[in-house]
C-alpha cells in the first residue's frame, strides 16, 4: 500500500471519529449563556484570608450569566479548567456521569472540575439563573480563545437529557 493511501486512510479515520463525536453530542435545550466578560490573568498566585489560588500556567477568567428555563438542560458537557457556579434563582440539578444528581437551590454554589460529562437541569417551576466564573487555560495567539464548553455524548445507562 502506498504512503499516500495510508495517509488518506488515517485522515479519513480521524474525520469519522470527530464527526461521530459531534453527532453523539447532546445540545442544550431552553438554556442561554450571556458571556459578561473574559480576560487574561496570566499565572495566578494569590493568598488572602486563608484562601489560596495558584495556577501553574497562564489562565483566562470569564464570567457568564446562564438562564435555564423550567425543564431546560445544559446537555451533556464538560469544561476546560474550573468553573465556580453560584445559583442566583431557582433550582439546578447537576447530574454526573453516573447519572447521580446533586440539587442546588438559590444561594448555593457548586464546582465543575472534571473532564467527565455533566448535565445541569432545571427541575423547578421557575427559571433558574446562575452566575458562572470560569478559570480556563489561556488561549495562545493567534489561535481562537479556549472554548468554555466541550460537548459530550450522553452517558450509557442514563436517560436524563
Amino acid at each position: 500500500m502506498s504512503q499516500r493511501i495510508r495517509i488518506f486512510i488515517a485522515v479519513l479515520g480521524i474525520a469519522v471519529v470527530a464527526l461521530a463525536g459531534v453527532a453523539l453530542a447532546t445540545p442544550p435545550t431552553n438554556f442561554t449563556t450571556d458571556l459578561l466578560a473574559r480576560g487574561s490573568a496570566g499565572r495566578l498566585h494569590a493568598k488572602h484570608d486563608g484562601i489560596r489560588l495558584t495556577s501553574r500556567r497562564d489562565v483566562d477568567v470569564a464570567v457568564a450569566t446562564v438562564t435555564i428555563a423550567p425543564g431546560g438542560s445544559s446537555g451533556w458537557h464538560h469544561h476546560p479548567g474550573i468553573v465556580l457556579v453560584a445559583v442566583k434563582t431557582g433550582t439546578v440539578s447537576f447530574y454526573n456521569k453516573r447519572c447521580r444528581a446533586d440539587v442546588h437551590q438559590a444561594g448555593e454554589t457548586f464546582l465543575e472540575t472534571e473532564d467527565s460529562p455533566g448535565l445541569a437541569k432545571n427541575t423547578g417551576p421557575e427559571p433558574a439563573v446562575v452566575e458562572a466564573t470560569f478559570i480556563v487555560p489561556a488561549s495562545t495567539p493567534p489561535a481562537p480563545a479556549t472554548p468554555l464548553r466541550i460537548d459530550d455524548p450522553q452517558p450509557k445507562r442514563c436517560s436524563v437529557t
